[in-house]
């Protein structure tokens, strides 16, 4: 039997010093930047060509903020690389399929962009070899991607940037996977023989639809009656799970409540992973964003339907835990995109929260790339159509396009652009100047942010003020630009 009496340490050439440098979370997390620090923030950027070199005074306007600012942040929701070359695959069809050429690339730099966010649902569209192309021409003009990754923990880390008045972390996390294609979409990690797999930084995200009591009774009897009309891809896997207090039909659950509504839960190992990748971030750089693509909703328990009609400018519960759990651990802007419309903003502790910042550059209707499938039957809510024949048609790219995709509303083509003015590392100001995407055509300038019109911006920043008074938030208007009061 081996000796189990422990041994006593009589002597070490360890080091023995006490002065070595120590971790102090009070000191090293928070905002360290001195004197003055502007930061400027986008919505979605869906580009398909480039804009900066426009002769337009109200695009130079537009993109201004962003050319001034220190530091520059936008999500960028497609794939660029160079079409007649490309070698992968389009996968997904369910709408639009936006590749831009590379010379997109060298526009967003010139726009003054540092870190583009990449973690959304359009992640999928052209698999592996697009998102590996579209990085790798993002970092040849100089822009740092962050959210997709080779494996989970590439996806989960920090992007650094250093700049000339410090270094700036990101973090880029999507809640929107595309429904069914969740396994391809979301990386895993590597781990014992594994070579995990590609993907983008994922929050998985649960939906819990709280019904009236009548309706609860109906849905229970259904259910429990006719549990055939909820079939699953496999008779081995249950699609319809029926307990006492609440229902699972496929990913959502139903409970009976006095209030009709959404509520959301968020996977405690996915919310640990984002706490501990923002401490990291806040520990190792001098400024802090988090980032999120989200596309939950939140429905008006007065007046509760189904769809656009039903959707309210309030975010749901989990964006508002996340942000200022984040925010608690460091960070120093948290920042959400996905709804394109611009939304409430809140000011918790005092670090800035925008819970919609909509969009900035919205080209999807002029994508380049046209897939089989969009020549075939295809069915997009309500909106129908025959199958075609690509090399027979007389249809246009552009009547296809706009008749076999989403509907989208005009208030997805204006938004504003957001500056956050910091001194001595403490929030001082936030300016919005309204922006018009070009809701009025023509179909060739679709897209392209300008500088909003008088009557327009009053329209936008009204829209604004109004979602951010739930949060006690107080915006005025001065020269047709928003200004959020922020409490010293």
């Amino acid at each position: 039997m081996p000796d189990k009496k422990q041994s006593t340490l009589v002597h070490s050439t360890a080091s023995t010093v006490t002065d070595n440098p120590k971790l102090s979370p009070e000191r090293d997390i928070p905002m360290s930047i001195k004197g003055d620090f502007t930061v400027a923030l986008a919505g979605d950027v869906v580009m398909t060509r480039p804009i900066s070199q426009l002769d337009d005074p109200a695009v130079k306007e537009a993109i201004a903020p962003f050319q001034q600012a220190d530091f520059a942040i936008g999500n960028l929701e497609q794939a660029i690389a160079n079409w007649h070359e490309f070698k992968g695959h389009h996968y997904g069809v369910f709408a639009f399929l936006v590749m831009a050429d590379p010379v997109v690339s060298d526009d967003l730099a010139n726009i003054g962009f540092s870190i583009m966010t990449r973690a959304n649902n359009r992640l999928f569209d052209f698999g592996l070899e697009g998102n590996r192309e579209t990085d790798d021409h993002l970092r040849r003009v100089g822009i740092s991607p962050v959210g997709f990754g080779e494996h989970l923990t590439e996806a989960q880390a920090p992007v650094y940037k250093d700049l000339p008045k410090g270094r700036v972390a990101a973090i880029s996390v999507t809640s929107s996977n595309n429904h069914g294609q969740d396994a391809i979409f979301a990386p895993a990690a590597k781990i014992g023989n594994s070579n995990g797999r590609p993907g983008a930084n994922t929050i998985r995200v649960s939906r819990t639809i709280n019904l009236p009591e009548d309706a609860w009774d109906k849905l229970y009897d259904f259910a429990t009656t006719y549990d055939y009309a909820f079939p699953g891809a496999f008779p081995v896997l249950p699609t319809v799970m029926v307990y006492d207090d609440k229902i699972k039909i496929n990913n959502q659950w139903y409970k009976k409540s006095d209030t009709p509504g959404y509520s959301y839960d968020m996977h405690p190992d996915d919310f640990n992973d984002i706490i501990r990748n923002t401490k990291n971030a806040a520990t190792f750089s001098n400024f802090t964003v988090v980032s999120i693509h989200s596309h939950q909703w939140s429905i008006d328990p007065e007046m509760p339907r189904g769809g656009m009609m039903g959707e309210t400018p309030q975010p749901p519960d989990f964006l508002a835990k996340l942000a200022h759990a984040v925010i608690d651990n460091g960070a120093d802007i948290f920042c959400v995109h996905g709804p394109f419309d611009f939304r409430a903003i809140e000011i918790y502790k005092g670090k800035p929260i925008f819970y919609g910042l909509g969009s900035f550059v919205r080209q999807a209707y002029m994508q380049e790339v046209m897939p089989w499938e969009t020549y075939r039957r295809f069915e997009f809510g309500d909106i129908k159509g025959d199958a075609i024949n690509p090399y027979t048609t007389d249809i246009t790219d552009a009547e296809l396009l706009f008749s076999r995709t989403a509907r989208h509303p005009a208030h997805y083509f204006e938004g504003a652009v957001a500056q956050c003015h910091f001194e001595e590392s403490k929030l001082t100001g936030i300016s919005l100047m309204p922006v018009d995407l070009g809701f009025d055509g023509p179909v060739s300038d679709l897209g392209i942010p300008k500088r909003a019109n008088p009557e327009q911006s009053e329209r936008i920043l009204q829209k604004i003020i109004k979602n951010s008074a739930a949060f006690g938030t107080t915006i005025t208007i001065n020269n047709n630009t928003g200004y959020v009061t922020v409490n010293s």
